[in-house]
């Protein structure tokens, strides 16, 4: 037992440092060399822990091999288009201005179902409404409506917008986030100053954030 529990923590380490190299990606948008590094990556870890009599290095030399070859493959794909195509593929054109483009839906086997599904999804009607349906390389669906379906956003109706950008959480839980402090160039010594306005101590704070235009959100922990 004392055995599988080294071997399992030591493998996890290493996957987990192996995959932070490797780069950081949603499940959802691997591409497929890297779908099938990390399904190979989890079956080779996987025999060495549950099994005793292959040596450590018969598991460790497969990972690193593994993971150099992914990293290898990414660097040439963002150098080479070629290679990048040829790895990842390009993106396909389901529905070509309105119409759907039967010979790519059977190469792609998407149905029919499936395209009114993303139409829906989106927020939108019908078919009628969209100009392109792309499936990308990363395996999702993209939808673009008409112009004359697409949302209309202030610059249509000429008005001026302060761009707020993202609300920093520079307060958890009542804990300061000084990673995020750092980010966005601002000090402990600010946060208290602000919760000292509000006559909140740092302890009875839920979250605070703060955007690009300094406008400050306090929520308070319930009692």
């Amino acid at each position: 037992m004392t055995t599988i529990f080294i071997r399992t923590l030591l493998f996890y380490i290493i996957l987990s440092l192996m995959l932070k190299l490797m780069g950081k990606r949603q499940i959802g948008q691997l591409q497929m060399t890297e779908f099938v590094t990390a399904v190979i990556l989890s079956e080779v870890a996987a025999l060495p822990i549950t099994n005793d009599a292959i040596p450590v290095s018969h598991g460790l030399i497969p990972l690193i091999t593994l993971a150099s070859l992914e990293v290898i493959t990414s660097y040439l794909s963002s150098k080479c288009v070629r290679f990048r195509r040829l790895m990842d593929g390009s993106p396909i054109i389901l529905v070509d201005k309105g119409a759907i483009v039967r010979k790519n839906m059977d190469k792609t086997r998407i149905t029919l179902d499936e395209i009114f599904a993303e139409i829906r999804a989106y927020g939108y009607c019908g078919l009628e409404e969209i100009q392109y349906i792309i499936l990308e390389q990363s395996g999702k669906i993209s939808v673009v409506p008409k112009d004359e379906y697409n949302r209309v956003c202030p610059q249509d109706m000429q008005l001026k917008v302060t761009e707020k950008g993202v609300a920093f959480p520079v307060v958890v839980d009542g804990k300061i986030n000084t990673p995020v402090l750092k980010d966005i160039k601002k000090t402990k010594g600010w946060v208290l100053n602000e919760l000292r306005k509000q006559k909140i101590d740092v302890e009875e704070v839920l979250f605070m954030t703060v955007d690009d235009t300094n406008s400050v959100k306090v929520v308070k922990k319930q009692e």
